[in-house]
């Protein structure tokens, strides 16, 4: 969970099972590489079975919505409008730095 996340010149897109979440880059105020804690606590969503998805809230991050498989390979996405994901891909750190220079550009 996700199946892909791609990123386009309008928008990053969040590929789930039964339609893709789009978040426009001009909603996009902050992207960084940030793995989940251990003391993540799960709101509500899965915990593991077919990835992580759903409401997670952490200490240092607040209350965020997740799409991973492993946290290893995760970034954290914050809205301008302050919500928050985190998502995950094999690729996470190039996801980031292309995020970047997009945003950078709008």
């Amino acid at each position: 969970m996700p199946l892909s996340i791609y990123l386009d010149n309008e928008s990053l897109e969040i590929k789930r099972p039964l339609m893709v979440k789009s978040i426009p880059l001009t909603d996009i105020a902050d992207v960084r590489l940030c793995a989940p804690t251990m003391g993540a606590k799960r709101i509500c969503g899965s915990g593991g079975w077919f990835g992580w998805y759903g409401w997670f809230s952490e200490k240092d991050l607040g209350k965020y919505f997740a799409y991973y498989g492993k946290a290893s390979d995760c970034f954290f996405v914050t809205l301008k409008n302050g919500k928050k994901y985190m998502l995950g891909c094999k690729d996470a750190p190039g996801v980031v730095n292309a995020i970047k220079e997009k945003i950078k550009l709008k």
